[in-house]
């Protein structure tokens, strides 16, 4: 099953976030060159292009070697990519790259479910294709964390310094302020083979003698700046002082600014001592889970005279189910993507059981549910998209 465990061995879990997240590059080489041809092939990408009427800026050409308009390959009028352009100018040397393919591909969907299941982040997807010999950016560095899955061909990566340690979307690259040092790495990677970059590292690459497709991974997720600035603001929502104007003689000649840093600091005193961290991270939780977007295929095979739910029928929860359950006074609520479902309390523990993770008989579910209420629980889980049937040891 595609998961972030399968995406990053043989390095374990563990491994990773101790000794690489956030901190330096990993390359891990792979022994099987086809290992992410399911996810994509160039033939799919000819086929979306040639049918999906793609536009820009999702879909898009870079060359490090010249500067490209989308006027250069896109109908002005409606933005729609104009294949015959964009192609003359992929035949001599430009990178086409495409976002939002997980909004698409199914395989791309899954794979931002498996990091996000993990990561209790946002990922997104942009493929790159790249000709012979070509490279699409000139040297940067990314606000956000990526894996980088060589799909097809190769590209050869140079690697620099980090200018600014974990940088914030808003300290995004600048050509004009950000020059990067001597390079500091090289090496080529291959079909089959996954490299981590962190966010902040200088980094260039360019294809070699072969037409190179990769998708880049990228994490978009919450950092304590953010939590940092939720709690201020809701601590000048709550409390007056925060809100206060400074002083009026402030900007004059001779102010004395010691009676202004004394304020100052009992307003962070007060801060320290009156920020919640719990309802935040609950919102940031709940903002997670309702934005994702879950996998319903087979719900509507569901409605159509499905085969009934009975104590022996086997289910077990959805791949990378994000999810959130709480209780709501005699309720209890599971939040689900965009979907509410309310739920009698004393169905809590059934409920936790069916969705924690493994297959299940519905007559093994805990709890105080008689026999009929655990029949219609999981139908109401499988009508939902949240469990799945197993049949002949598979779901």
């Amino acid at each position: 099953m595609l998961s972030f465990e399968w995406l990053i061995e043989p390095v374990p879990t563990q491994v990773f976030f101790k000794d690489y997240y956030e901190q330096k590059p990993l390359l891990i080489e792979g022994t099987d060159r086809a290992r992410f041809s399911p996810l994509l092939s160039i033939e799919a990408i000819d086929r979306y292009l040639a049918t999906g009427s793609p536009c820009h800026p999702d879909v898009f050409l870079v060359d490090a070697a010249r500067q490209l308009k989308p006027d250069d390959y896109a109908f002005p009028d409606s933005g729609r990519i104009d294949l015959p352009r964009a192609y003359q100018l992929f035949s001599s040397g430009a990178t086409i790259s495409l976002g939002q393919l997980h909004e698409r591909l199914p395989a791309l969907a899954a794979l931002c479910r498996a990091a996000e299941h993990t990561f209790s982040s946002h990922f997104q997807t942009n493929i790159y294709l790249s000709p012979r010999n070509a490279q699409g950016f000139k040297t940067h560095y990314d606000s956000h964390d990526v894996f980088v899955l060589q799909v097809a061909g190769s590209k050869q990566w140079t690697l620099y310094d980090t200018l600014i340690e974990l940088p914030l979307r808003g300290q995004g690259f600048d050509p004009e302020k950000h020059i990067p040092g001597a390079a500091t790495r090289e090496f080529t990677i291959g079909a089959g083979d996954l490299f981590y970059c962190p966010r902040g590292l200088f980094h260039s690459a360019r294809a070699t003698d072969e037409v190179s497709l990769h998708i880049t991974l990228g994490l978009i997720g919450k950092t304590w700046a953010d939590v940092m600035v939720e709690a201020i603001s809701e601590a000048c929502l709550a409390s007056p002082a925060f809100r206060a104007h400074l002083p009026a003689d402030f900007a004059k000649p001779g102010f004395d600014r010691r009676k202004a840093g004394a304020t100052f600091k009992s307003l962070i005193a007060a801060f320290a001592r009156d920020a919640k961290l719990v309802p935040i991270l609950d919102r940031f939780a709940e903002g997670f889970v309702t934005s994702r977007r879950p996998s319903l295929e087979g719900c509507l095979e569901e409605l159509d005279s499905p085969p009934p739910v009975s104590l022996d029928t086997r289910v077990v929860p959805r791949p990378h189910l994000v999810y959130l359950l709480r209780e709501e006074g005699e309720k209890v609520a599971v939040l689900f993507g965009s979907t509410q479902i309310a739920m009698p309390s004393f169905a809590r523990d059934a409920t936790a059981f069916a969705l924690r993770g493994g297959a299940f008989r519905v007559a093994d579910l805990p709890g105080p549910l008689d026999d009929a209420g655990k029949i219609v629980l999981v139908q109401r889980l499988i009508r939902e998209g949240m469990l799945v049937r197993v049949q002949d040891g598979r779901a």
